[in-house]
């Protein structure tokens, strides 16, 4: 009995420990973020108006799991409100992907043990559906984005992915 107790035990800790090396970390970005599924993130870049845009994506079935963030210049923070930020933010999305939002609301984002001002927004058009959480980080706007059919949105891994997200030390 206490050998199959050790056993359990020495699995779930393997386990554990294997589920942690799934962990994206991003020393560029200074996050990290647990991707669903076999497939290693790709980092690709590209420009958004004057913007930077560094995206991390894994595609899933009919679509993916992302992170994308940006510097934004240091005088368009000093300029507005976060709030105001992170609605132009959700603006912008809207605007990009002709999607209709269906949820929308400012929040906070703890990492390390700090508060950061963050919105969540869910949105769809057509069949796609939207899950979106923006933070806020000095000047590093955080888009951290489930995208594809309505089951893949609102369930158990987009919930996961959205939990394993975290700012670096």
């Amino acid at each position: 009995m206490r050998t199959m107790l050790t056993v359990a035990a020495l699995v779930l800790f393997v386990g554990a420990l294997s589920a942690d090396d799934k962990k994206f970390e991003s020393k560029e970005g200074k996050f990290s973020a647990k991707f669903p599924g076999e497939d290693k993130p790709k980092a690709v870049s590209q420009k958004a108006g004057a913007l930077d845009l560094y995206i991390t994506i894994v595609e899933k079935s009919k679509g993916g799991f992302a992170v994308i963030y940006s510097d934004m210049p240091a005088d368009v923070v000093k300029a507005a409100t976060p709030a105001k930020l992170l609605e132009g933010g959700e603006k912008g999305l809207v605007e990009n992907f002709k999607a209709k939002v269906s949820k929308s609301g400012e929040t906070k984002f703890k990492s390390n043990g700090k508060e950061y001002p963050a919105r969540e927004i869910v949105a769809e058009k057509d069949d796609l559906h939207l899950r979106v959480t923006i933070v806020l980080v000095e000047n590093r706007l955080f888009q951290v984005f489930v995208v594809g059919p309505k089951e893949m949105v609102t369930g158990k891994e987009a919930d996961d992915f959205f939990k394993s997200f975290e700012l670096a030390k």
